[in-house]
């Protein structure tokens, strides 16, 4: 299977989930600590990115933006289903990263835009999303 795309995050004691694409599907691997399994995780997807924070009660967190005929999805698990987020734009490629500060999550996915540029694309605490300044 060739590889179209992958992204990673990690937390605590060393669990990791990779998504991965094959140019038509997203999926996920997950390691917890001793062996690897397939994750619940799958989109219909040329590319992806992937952000997670822990929060302050110990709670884990996971955005996949995903990548579908020239548009970014967001993907959300915030304890124990999967749902669609509220980012959905223009784009075919999405890097993203996020960090969890006085109670707040901050996220930024960095989405690469038809004309070959890049625009920010930003969350802060309760949202709504709104274009940052970097451009690219």
């Amino acid at each position: 299977m060739f590889n179209y795309g992958t992204a990673v995050v990690s937390w605590g004691n060393v669990s990791l989930r990779v998504y991965s694409s094959d140019g038509q599907n997203i999926t996920e691997k997950c390691w917890d600590s001793n062996s690897w399994y397939v994750g619940a995780f799958k989109a219909a997807g040329q590319t992806v990115g992937a952000a997670s924070w822990v929060d302050s009660g110990g709670q884990i967190h996971i955005r996949v933006y995903v990548s579908n005929q020239g548009k970014i999805v967001e993907h959300c698990w915030d304890k124990d289903s999967w749902y669609v987020g509220a980012l959905s734009t223009d784009g075919s490629r999405a890097s993203a990263t996020a960090w969890y500060v006085d109670g707040a999550v901050h996220l930024r996915v960095y989405v690469t835009k038809a004309d070959g540029g890049v625009q920010e694309q930003c969350w802060d605490g309760a949202g709504p999303w709104y274009v940052g300044a970097y451009a690219g």
